[in-house]
């Protein structure tokens, strides 16, 4: 679907500065990140998680994840089972990259 919607806000500069720094800790723009907020209000029918800064380990996912992340369309079943078996500990990190990278270029 294509993007034909803009948002537009004012916030203070302080706080653009610190969420574009937590957004960027987290692999993500400030732009991914409201449409992945909008996105998930509207699955969830109300606010749908709670943000912070993650561990290196979830650091690490996010990235992961955001390999498998097109323009706000959630991972595949196939991205989701590469995920699975990282948390398992089934494959290192760098395997699930690796693996996520391959998926993301045949899609």
């Amino acid at each position: 679907m294509a993007k034909t919607e803009t948002v537009h806000t004012r916030v203070t500069q302080d706080i653009k500065e610190q969420a574009d720094y937590i957004f960027s800790r987290l692999g993500l723009t400030t732009s991914q990140a409201i449409t992945l907020f909008l996105t998930a209000t509207v699955n969830h029918n109300g606010f749908p998680f709670e943000l912070s800064i993650p561990s290196k380990e979830d650091e690490d996912l996010a990235f992961a994840t955001a390999i498998a992340t097109v323009d706000g369309v959630p991972p595949s079943e196939e991205a989701k089972k590469i995920f699975r078996l990282y948390k398992r500990g089934d494959i290192d990190l760098e395997t699930a990259k690796f693996a996520l990278k391959r998926l993301h270029k045949r899609q």
